[in-house]
């Protein structure tokens, strides 16, 4: 039973082990807070994704005008770029080329015009009332 009374010597060489592992876990804690707060775990610009509403009488037709001003915008958007890369040559020609089949295998038009409308919305004219003298 001489495990229930161990000698002085014994007692003080576990008591610094404890010592030891407490202040390497609050030095690895400390640590690991530096270094989230120097870099963070986040990225810097979180991604925003905004759902279209549309309003409880919308027709089929409306869809597909909808639709259909979606894909001209998109194609127009081509074609600018087309028409853009056409007047280049050499060296730049080549280079505005490639960026342009990047950006369209990438599915950038789709990312760029993910919704155009085929009629405006009308947004309500809010008057505000002046406001009377002052006497």
């Amino acid at each position: 039973m001489a495990f229930l009374d161990p000698p002085d010597a014994k007692q003080r060489r576990t008591r610094y082990w404890i010592a030891a592992g407490s202040m390497l876990a609050t030095a690895a804690i400390m640590t690991l807070f530096l270094i989230e707060s120097r870099w963070g775990y986040m990225r810097k610009e979180p991604l925003v994704i905004y759902a279209q509403s549309w309003t409880a009488d919308r027709t089929r037709a409306d869809t597909i005008a909808d639709t259909k001003a979606t894909k001209a915008a998109r194609e127009a958007a081509m074609a600018q770029s087309k028409a853009y890369i056409a007047t280049l040559t050499g060296k730049a020609k080549e280079d505005a080329q490639a960026q342009f089949d990047a950006y369209v295998d990438g599915g950038g038009a789709a990312k760029q015009f993910p919704y155009v409308p085929a009629k405006p919305a009308v947004q309500a004219i809010v008057q505000v009332p002046a406001e009377p003298p002052i006497e």
